[in-house]
């Protein structure tokens, strides 16, 4: 589907700053060869190549649960809606979590991926797409989402 709404890439959202940080250690002298062979291993490396490709699994999840909520008309689209939804703005619109149960297995790993995403990257769902709030807020408008209020 070439009307898909897409994601923007993981890389814009692990971006840091420039420049040189200075960092100060106090250890035990024992662990000071232990600190050494890290520094020159490719632990870190590894660990964080292992991160970016889940974060990049959870960034596709968030895209495949956007767009089943924006264009599909089940009980799934609407357990993505209103999980997306609440996510994005929980004042607005709560989610209940025994809904997850309706999912099927694959769809129940990309509700958690995007949570996930979330909270690894301390991001709302919205900012993970380019006029992010419009589409949310369409989601919530679709699906008529927003809790009713008392009159005053």
């Amino acid at each position: 589907m070439s009307d898909d709404i897409k994601i923007i890439p993981i890389e814009d959202h692990l971006s840091s700053r420039d420049g040189n940080v200075r960092v100060s250690v106090t250890l035990p002298r024992e662990k000071l060869q232990k600190l050494h062979d890290f520094m020159a291993g490719d632990t870190w490396e590894k660990a964080n190549a292992a991160r970016k490709a889940r974060l990049d699994d959870c960034l596709k999840s968030m895209e495949i649960a956007v767009n089943w909520a924006l264009k599909h008309d089940t009980s799934g689209a609407r357990v993505f809606a209103t999980l997306l939804a609440s996510m994005y703005n929980g004042n607005r619109v709560k989610f209940d979590v025994s809904d997850l149960k309706l999912l099927d297995q694959a769809n129940f790993e990309h509700a958690l991926n995007c949570m996930r995403l979330c909270q690894e990257l301390h991001r709302e769902p919205h900012q993970f797409f380019k006029n992010g709030g419009e589409i949310f807020e369409r989601i919530i408008t679709d699906w008529k989402l927003e809790k009713k209020r008392r009159a005053a």
